[in-house]
């Protein structure tokens, strides 16, 4: 270990990241491959959560301050997964990011400025697919009459970014979401009561509530290809429709849409 190395082992690490595997070890192993060119990894924990007990790859723990595995006995929801995960969280600021995307350029730094400085409490980057056309990951709050437009008509959400300047949504999605650790342990994390959907929106929400500001910056951009899983597979779109539905009878809902002093800023 070289003397910077160990002066970072010392100080701590700037970022926690918590990566959540299903079976995902090939596109893991290019997110790690991506962090490692284009982050200073050895300012990152790691911390990944096999959640199937399925094809993760040889992790090395050198590169990074430090490297955590997580092994679950059976398969736990998103929210539960971070939630465990940030129960272990030694840095400055908390990332929760999908597997299945990847850093095309240096992207942490950039992000923690906002936060570092106060004027946001959870950020995110312009998320990109393979073609480069900017993806809805944030949006305003949803209704029940927009969710059910968006599945039986399919509707699409064009989502227009200007190329410079703040975009501050009623949520972001949880593909990736940075902020101080003590913001997620303010907000007692993921509501563990949804199942892969909506934890987003309700996590999202209940930081608007409590007067937190969120930010998507279009200066750094990620790229991940959605899979619309709960379009395809019947169980998927079971689990979106319920959480849906205990989001929209839920008391955050009810209270974000009584607020009218935070329009969204679409």
């Amino acid at each position: 270990m070289d003397a910077e190395s160990k002066r970072n082992a010392a100080v701590g690490p700037l970022v926690t990241l918590s990566v959540v595997s299903h079976g995902n070890g090939e596109a893991l192993q290019i997110l790690l491959e991506s962090l490692v060119r284009h982050e200073a990894a050895n300012r990152i924990q790691l911390i990944v959560t096999d959640n199937l007990g399925a094809d993760l790859p040889d992790l090395d723990p050198s590169g990074w301050h430090s490297l955590l595995l997580l092994h679950n006995e059976r398969p736990r929801g998103y929210a539960s997964n971070h939630n465990a995960a940030f129960l272990h969280a030694q840095g400055e600021y908390f990332c929760v990011v999908n597997p299945d995307v990847f850093f095309m350029e240096p992207a942490l730094e950039r992000l923690t400025q906002p936060l570092a400085a106060g004027s946001a409490d959870i950020v995110a980057p312009v998320i990109v697919d393979s073609r480069g056309r900017i993806q809805d990951s944030f949006r305003k709050l949803p209704t029940p009459l927009e969710l059910v437009w968006r599945r039986t008509l399919h509707g699409g959400h064009r989502v227009r970014v200007p190329p410079v300047g703040a975009v501050h949504p009623d949520w972001i999605a949880g593909i990736f979401l940075l902020m101080r650790c003590e913001t997620f342990a303010r907000l007692g994390g993921f509501d563990a009561r949804y199942h892969l959907y909506f934890e987003d929106v309700d996590f999202c929400t209940r930081a608007r509530l409590l007067g937190m500001t969120l930010l998507v910056t279009p200066l750094v951009r990620l790229h991940h290809d959605a899979s619309r899983a709960s379009g395809r597979y019947g169980l998927y779109l079971l689990w979106h429709l319920q959480s849906a539905y205990r989001f929209f009878i839920s008391g955050v809902y009810r209270q974000a849409r009584s607020m009218r002093n935070r329009p969204a800023a679409l």
